[in-house]
């Protein structure tokens, strides 16, 4: 028997939600404390083998349990929770945006929830597959003129611009609406965010199936103005969440005048990217079209943000 083996038989594979330990194994069962639901509570995990899926389901049935005892008393507080969770947000926004930093809401769980229920809707959507590598490499060379220019004093703007940009950053959306600061519209500003986390959520996914490599290195003679991001790069997210914000937000208000202007700062946004030497422009075009098909389950996962938006502008 390997020394694998000998693990095996002498420990316990513990299952808590996404972690794992391999604990000794004994005949009587260990009384662990877990945080399920916000307070700690003591459950007991009997001396299962590994891969039994003890301890996951002794954790379920826990969860279940609390799920079930307050799903009643809890479904009117997480709305209220809901429609309070930006009561703040105001004062933030003015405070931040003032400083020229981003400011930061807390997860929006209820949407990403509501995004995974309808996952069978977006995970599988027609986007065009990306060029062939030899493709890839020959479009570099518009990336290497862009590159050149970029050092001008004439793109000083645009270099000013990329950096601001590497983080989500709100003005380039909220200024062509006419909107300076961020406190007078805060379920705007929240929605925009809102709309930024699920496109990370649903970009990093199609980014992971296609894993097209980045511009410099299917072309090292191209130096980008900034480093590459860690992950692949098509489509571009930059693109998505910005098309997106556009898409959503002429849903919430068609009316308003400062839509063409919006669609404008988004397709600037994206492009940047390509200025910097990050994106190829089939990137940029995936992430628009990518925003495009995503717009119908977005008007359902954000419905009530949406409303709240709308409120602000009637």
């Amino acid at each position: 028997m390997n020394s694998f083996s000998d693990t095996l038989q002498t420990t316990t594979l513990l299952v808590v939600g996404d972690s794992f330990e391999l604990v000794p194994r004994t005949s009587d069962p260990t009384v662990l404390s877990v945080n399920v639901t916000g307070t700690a509570s003591p459950i007991s995990f009997m001396d299962l083998p590994s891969g039994g899926g003890g301890a996951s389901s002794v954790l379920n049935r826990n969860r279940n349990r609390n799920r079930n005892r307050n799903r009643n008393r809890n479904r009117n507080r997480n709305r209220n929770r809901n429609r309070n969770r930006n009561r703040n947000l105001a004062e933030d926004l003015g405070a931040d945006f003032a400083g020229g930093s981003d400011f930061d809401i807390l997860l929006p769980w209820r949407e990403i929830g509501l995004l995974h229920e309808k996952i069978d809707e977006w995970r599988d959507l027609p986007l065009e597959l990306p060029p062939s590598i030899t493709k890839l490499r020959h479009m570099t060379g518009e990336l290497l003129e862009k590159q050149k220019k970029l050092q001008t004093w004439e793109e000083s703007g645009r270099r000013d611009e990329i950096i601001r940009e590497m983080q989500l950053e709100l003005s380039g959306y909220l200024r062509p609406l006419g909107v300076e600061d961020p406190s007078s519209f805060p379920q705007t500003s929240a929605l925009f965010l809102i709309v930024a986390r699920l496109c990370e959520e649903i970009g990093l996914r199609y980014k992971d199936r296609f894993d097209v490599l980045r511009p410099s290195m299917a072309n090292p003679q191209l130096d980008t103005f900034i480093a590459n991001p860690a992950h692949a790069s098509y489509p571009s997210n930059h693109s998505f969440q910005s098309h997106s914000m556009a898409f959503v937000f002429s849903r919430v208000a068609p009316e308003h005048p400062g839509i063409a202007w919006l669609f404008l700062s988004a397709r600037r946004i994206a492009e940047n990217r390509e200025w910097a030497g990050v994106h190829y422009p089939v990137d940029t075009f995936a992430g628009r079209d990518l925003a495009r098909m995503m717009t119908p389950i977005f008007e359902s996962v954000l419905e009530e943000q949406m409303l709240l938006a709308r409120a602000e502008w009637t």
